[in-house]
C-alpha cells in the first residue's frame, strides 16, 4: 500500500510538470488492483440454456454465448418493477378450489420487496445442491450389461421417466436381439421371478443391490449363486432388445444408476437439458389432473383455462416442457428424449436475473417419484410416453414430459408487489449439465 501511495504522489507529481510516467511498478500495483467495471444492462440479459424451439416470446431469454455461467450484473442493483395495469382494467383470471393431495416438495421462499433490501442472489444449482447422498451414493465396480462392458451403451429409457406409472430404472438399448447380458458387478443372485431378479452387491454399502429385467437366464443361474463381475447371466429375451437395471440403495431407495457415480454413467452427456415455452392456466382443479400417460395428447382437450403471461393475478398454474435428448443414440430405433435429473424454478426482477424473489424446486430425481395421486402435482396436462416403434414396424413412438413449474398447487402472484419480472426454469441432466430459460411475466393483482 505505502508503494502505490508513493507511486501515485510521483505520478501526480510528474503529471504537473508535464511529464508522462511509464513504471512497470505503477502498472503492476494497477493489476492488482484493478478497477471495477460496469457492464451495460443488456449483456446480461440472457441465459446460459440456448434456444427453447417451440418459445414465441421475443422477451424470453435464448443466446447462450452472451451470459457467462458465473457473471453478475453489478449494475443493475436496484430491482424495482414496473408497474402493472390494474385489477380494474385486467379481470383476474377464475380459479377453481384445487385438491388436497400433494406431494413432498420444497416449498418456495419469497423475499418480500422493501426499498433497503436487494433480493438475495440465485444459490448453486447442482446435483449436489439437490440432494447430495443419493446423486452421488457410491457404487461397487463395475460395468456395463453389454459387450465390451467397459463402454457406453445408448439409453433407451430413464429413470423417473412416464411408464405406468413411473420408470423404476433404466433401460439400455441391446446390441442385437437376443444379446448376452453380463453380471455388471460381483454379486449373489436372489428373488429370482419371471421376469426379473436381483443381484446384491458383494462389495460396498450392505444391502445395495441391482435389479435386472427381460433376461432369459443362463443355466446355472440360480437363486444363491454367486456371480463374478463379466460373468455371463443369459440373453435378452425375444424382441425385447433391451435390458431393464434397476438399483436400490439403502437410505435412498430406488437411484438413478445413470447418475455420476453409478454404473451406467455416461461421459459423452454433455448436453444441455431442452426447456420449452412458459405457459400459464388457472390454477384449479382442473389444472391438476391425472393423466393416460400411454395416450398421445393430440386429439385430447385441456381442461385447464389458459392465462396471459402479461397479466397474471392470483394463483396460476405455470407449466414447461423439459427434458434431455442424449448425444449417444439408439441404433435400432428412434430415441425418444429422457427425463431431466432436476428442476427448478424462480421470479427474478425484470432487469437482474441473477437475484430471485422466490425460488421452488420443481424435480428432485434423486430418487423415485412418487406413483399415487401425487404424481400429477409434477406432471402436466402433454406428458406422455408412447414406445410401439421398438417392438412393431407401425408402433408409435413420442415421448414429452410437461412439468408443473410453479409448483405442486400454482404460483401465488400475491406474493410479489404488482409489475414486470422474469420467470425462470432451470434444470439439471443427469450428468449435471445446466440450462436455464427465462420468459418475462407481468404481474396484475
Amino acid at each position: 500500500m505505502n508503494r502505490i501511495i508513493a507511486l501515485t504522489v510521483l505520478c501526480t507529481a510528474s503529471l504537473a510538470a508535464g511529464v508522462v510516467v511509464a513504471s512497470p511498478s505503477l502498472a503492476t500495483a494497477f493489476r492488482s488492483h484493478a478497477p471495477r467495471i460496469h457492464h451495460p444492462k443488456w449483456v446480461w440479459q440472457y441465459s446460459v440454456s440456448g434456444a427453447a424451439p417451440e418459445s414465441t416470446n421475443p422477451e424470453a431469454e435464448t443466446d447462450p454465448s452472451t451470459a457467462p455461467k458465473h457473471a453478475r450484473h453489478h449494475a443493475a442493483d436496484a430491482w424495482a418493477t414496473t408497474p402493472a395495469p390494474s385489477a380494474a382494467t385486467t379481470p383476474a383470471a377464475p380459479t377453481d378450489t384445487a385438491p388436497t393431495t400433494e406431494p413432498t416438495t420444497t416449498e418456495p421462499t419469497t423475499t418480500k420487496p422493501t426499498t433497503s433490501h436487494r433480493p438475495p442472489e440465485l444459490p448453486r444449482f447442482t446435483l449436489r445442491t439437490v440432494d447430495a447422498r443419493c446423486f452421488t451414493a457410491p457404487t461397487a465396480a463395475g460395468g456395463w450389461p453389454f459387450a465390451p462392458t467397459t463402454a457406453v451403451h445408448p439409453i433407451r429409457g430413464s429413470f423417473d421417466e412416464p411408464r405406468d406409472p413411473v420408470h423404476i430404472g433404466v433401460d439400455v438399448e441391446a446390441p442385437k436381439d437376443q444379446a448376452p447380458v453380463y453380471a455388471m458387478q460381483t454379486g449373489t443372485v436372489r428373488h429370482i421371478a419371471a421376469d426379473h431378479f436381483d443381484v446384491y452387491a458383494t462389495h460396498g454399502r450392505k444391502g445395495t443391490y441391482l435389479q435386472y429385467w427381460h433376461i432369459k437366464l443362463a443355466t446355472g443361474i440360480k437363486d444363491g449363486v454367486v456371480v463374478r463381475r463379466r460373468e455371463k447371466l443369459g440373453t435378452v429375451k425375444p424382441t425385447m432388445k433391451h435390458v431393464h437395471i434397476s438399483e436400490y440403495v439403502p437410505g435412498c431407495g430406488l437411484v438413478d444408476p445413470a447418475r455420476p457415480t453409478g454404473l451406467l454413467a455416461d461421459p459423452y452427456n454433455t448436453e444441455w437439458p431442452t426447456i420449452g415455452a412458459l405457459s400459464a392456466y388457472a390454477a384449479g382443479s382442473r389444472a391438476f389432473v391425472p393423466l393416460s400417460l400411454s395416450q398421445s395428447p393430440t386429439d385430447l382437450t385441456d381442461p385447464a383455462t389458459p392465462v396471459d403471461l402479461n397479466h397474471l393475478s392470483g394463483t396460476v398454474d405455470l407449466r414447461a416442457s423439459v427434458s434431455d435428448m442424449p448425444k449417444v443414440r439408439m441404433q435400432h430405433g428412434p430415441q425418444l428424449p429422457l427425463a431431466p435429473a432436476a428442476i427448478r424454478a424462480y421470479l427474478t426482477p425484470a432487469g437482474n436475473t441473477h437475484r430471485h424473489l422466490t425460488m421452488r424446486l420443481v424435480f428432485d430425481g434423486s430418487k423415485l417419484l412418487p406413483s399415487g395421486g401425487g404424481l400429477w402435482r409434477y406432471w402436466a396436462f402433454g406428458t406422455y410416453r408412447q414406445n410401439g416403434c421398438y417392438f412393431t414396424a407401425d408402433g408409435t413412438c413420442g415421448m414429452q414430459m410437461v412439468w408443473h413449474v410453479g409448483g405442486p398447487k400454482g404460483f401465488n402472484t400475491r406474493s410479489v408487489p404488482n409489475g414486470s419480472y422474469r420467470y425462470c426454469v432451470e434444470a439439471l441432466t443427469i450428468a449435471g449439465v445446466d440450462a436455464r430459460h427465462c420468459t418475462a411475466v407481468t404481474i396484475a393483482n
